[in-house]
């Protein structure tokens, strides 16, 4: 989480914080598999400071996983569908 981005040193030379788009808050919670691969992030973004709560930063990673299991279903769905029409 970054409560508000250009008062941190990680996000001061991203175009996004230092261009005109004005971001100020980023969080993000990781997307990765049941087998430990990385796909991504489920980000949010905010052109004002905040702090996420508790129950926020929860639902964050309920969020993510969520997206991660349904890609997991939509996979599994093809790699059924792929064997049963061979």
């Amino acid at each position: 989480m970054v409560a508000n981005a250009p008062e941190d040193p990680r996000a001061l030379a991203n175009p996004l914080v230092a261009g005109g788009f004005g971001l100020r808050f980023y969080a993000a919670a990781p997307l990765t598999t049941r087998d430990g691969y990385n796909l991504g992030t489920m980000c949010i973004l905010d052109f004002k400071p905040r702090v996420l709560t508790r129950q926020e930063e929860t639902t964050l990673r309920c969020l993510a996983a969520v997206v991660v299991h349904n890609l997991e279903l939509r996979l599994e769905s093809r790699s059924a569908s792929s064997a049963h029409s061979s």
